[in-house]
């Protein structure tokens, strides 16, 4: 199977393109040089870039590894930079978005720590020991120190996961019994909600109430309210796991104790946008030879050709004159403020923005970067999608603006305990977006009502 090219480009604010190779990631002088000469960045950035990325100072030499890690989650990576590294101002912008696709926001909210982790540049010299810090919080399985990228991608995404789960719950609803067949798996919805059935899926229902039948402590059902086709109806259970937005759990619960419906409000989900654009070829990324951009200045700060995922009987496009998606990712914030107040200024700019704002911008984002290679937005754009996720990822606990709560006393923590026969999951109740981490917490919720 032939892959796509997989070069890097940066392209600058005022979009001039220059393609960054996949070496010069592993700090080659002469590679960075080369790359540098070609942007419109003035002499002192490109020097401070150069010595960033190449550099093995110890910038804290009396200081053990621990203490080193100590200090890096208690400044963000703008002020390391600044602070530690001693850079030109303007470096930032070029590194401004890098934490943007993870955490919302850019490194002026992001700890230090963090972007050693992701790999940033900067650390080298510093030689930390491998492994996470007690201030970093939830570390993802993977990322417990830095090594090579721990994802894998489904062309449909996580979507892939919920089909498995419910194909393993109601097996007449696809055919097929693993990961490769479910990808083009027809799916029948009519067999979700049969009656009889030992596992029965309601679509198209919001529930709106949900309260113990009585006292909690002895109630012996939960009854939840829900609207489906306008109309409210009931449903009855022994036990609820509740594995929505924790946010709105004190709302469609307000039985719940004061304390814990307080710390279920802690968290600001994290608005981000996802915009896919379907082209009629990628014959400009072929002539460029990109794969991915990062773009600092512009409106979506990165964009990438769709990945080349073959499984089961999904293929994905490997000549330049095929149809093919284009991904554009961009996270509103508003670098300054603490982290929470940025998502939520986020959400209000989405809110706000208008379609041809986002059209506008993608068309004129796209001939920028995509130009010399012959890259026409009027001829070569078939289809554009704005996912706008207003509430998006769980947050996760930044220490350069929240406590550092005792054991047992964090938000998320308080906000999932049990309340009689109703448990509570979802990633936002381990305060981190990963998808084990959702099934940790799922588990953890079917064994709190489970009989001992």
């Amino acid at each position: 199977m032939r892959s796509r090219s997989y070069n890097t480009s940066l392209t600058i604010a005022n979009g001039l393109s220059v393609s960054l190779p996949v070496s010069t990631a592993a700090g080659s002088v002469d590679d960075w040089q080369r790359f540098l000469a070609a942007t419109p960045l003035s002499d002192e950035v490109r020097r401070d870039i150069l010595r960033l990325e190449t550099d093995s100072t110890d910038h804290w030499p009396d200081l053990g590894s621990e203490e080193k890690k100590d200090k890096l989650s208690r400044l963000s990576y703008k002020d390391y930079l600044l602070q530690v590294v001693k850079v030109d101002p303007g470096v930032l912008p070029y590194y401004q978005t890098r934490t943007h696709g993870l955490f919302g926001v850019g490194i002026d909210a992001v700890p230090a720590l963090d972007c050693w982790v992701l790999q940033q540049p900067g650390f080298r010299g510093l030689k930390l020991s491998p492994g996470p810090h007690r201030r970093m919080g939830y570390t993802p399985k993977g990322f417990a120190s830095p090594k090579e990228p721990y994802e894998f991608h489904f062309p449909d995404g996580n979507a892939t996961i919920a089909r498995m789960l419910v194909r393993r719950l109601i097996p007449a609803a696809a055919a097929g019994h693993d990961a490769e067949d479910v990808v083009t798996a027809k799916f029948d919805y009519a067999q979700l909600d049969r009656p009889g059935s030992p596992v029965r899926v309601r679509l198209n229902s919001i529930a709106v109430t949900v309260r113990h039948a009585g006292d909690p402590v002895q109630a012996a059902r939960v009854d939840v309210g829900y609207v489906r086709d306008g109309e409210l109806s009931t449903v009855h259970g022994k036990s609820v796991i509740l594995a929505c937005w924790n946010m709105m759990i004190p709302y469609l619960c307000p039985e719940l104790p004061e304390p814990q419906k307080e710390a279920l409000r802690y968290g600001v989900k994290i608005p981000l946008v996802y915009t896919a654009v379907a082209l009629r070829s990628w014959k400009a990324f072929e002539k460029l030879g990109l794969q991915n951009v990062f773009c600092p200045g512009m409106y979506h700060h990165q964009m990438n050709l769709d990945l080349c995922v073959d499984i089961g009987g999904y293929e994905s496009p490997k000549k330049p004159d095929q149809p093919i998606l284009v991904r554009m990712e961009r996270a509103p914030c508003l670098p300054g403020l603490p982290e929470r107040d940025q998502h939520r200024a986020g959400r209000g700019d989405l809110l706000s923005t208008p379609f041809a704002a986002f059209e506008r911008s993608i068309r004129d984002q796209l001939g920028r970067v995509l130009g010399a290679g012959g890259f026409d937005p009027a001829r070569d754009i078939t289809a554009i999608t704005v996912n706008r996720w207003p509430h998006g990822y769980a947050y996760e606990y930044n220490y350069l603006f929240d406590p550092e709560w005792p054991e047992g006393q964090s938000p998320c923590e308080i906000g999932r305990r049990r309340h009689g026969r109703i448990a509570i999951a979802n990633s936002d109740a381990g305060a981190a977006a990963y998808t084990d981490q959702a099934m940790d917490q799922a588990w953890r919720a079917v064994e709190e009502l489970s009989p001992a």
